[in-house]
């Protein structure tokens, strides 16, 4: 993983130390907000190279959905040319009604579910789901941070724990004092 890149998402602001509502797991006082980081090209590449650096070699397919892994799937498949499957939170209600947009994985594939933030991992689980029951073979989830501890089916790649940040900050905010 790149050298600095816990303090890079810290400068960033990815800490937010206020209470918040969580989209699958109640309520916390510490939100992180991965996202932020998707504005600042360099910033994106090199969490994704960090996450590249983790992944099965088998991968040949990346899964997301919603904004917390769309920017970062797109960067892990551009820089290693797999296929990229977006998964929708609801089937479409008009058109196609489909779950599926773009690549839809095929049995050979070996898919790679991404992700900002994991703390339940109810958003993993349906993802999984829906490429399962579409034949698609998901070998593992990548995420930036692992806040929670969900259960999953697959194995977890991440690259901070929640403490790996709060602990980042503490010494970000020492530095600045």
């Amino acid at each position: 993983m790149s050298d600095g890149l816990a303090e890079k998402l810290n400068s960033a602001g990815v800490v937010i130390r206020n209470p918040v509502g969580l989209k699958n797991a109640g309520n916390s006082d510490v939100y992180f907000d991965v996202k932020k980081t998707y504005g600042t090209p360099s910033l994106l590449q090199e969490i994704a190279v960090a996450m590249i650096e983790q992944m099965p070699r088998e991968t040949t397919c990346v899964a997301v959905e919603g904004y917390g892994g769309l920017p970062l799937g797109t960067a892990i498949s551009l820089i290693k040319g797999y296929n990229l499957t977006l998964v929708r939170q609801d089937p479409k209600n008009y058109g196609t009604k489909r779950w599926i947009d773009s690549h839809v994985p095929i049995r050979d594939d070996r898919i790679l579910v991404v992700d900002d933030v994991f703390t339940i991992g109810g958003s993993l689980r349906r993802m999984l789901d829906v490429l399962t029951k579409n034949g698609g073979k998901v070998i593992g989830a990548g995420v930036v941070v692992k806040r929670g501890e969900g259960k999953l089916s697959i194995p977890l790649r991440y690259l901070f724990g929640s403490e790996d940040l709060l602990w980042e900050s503490v010494k970000y905010i020492i530095y600045w004092v």
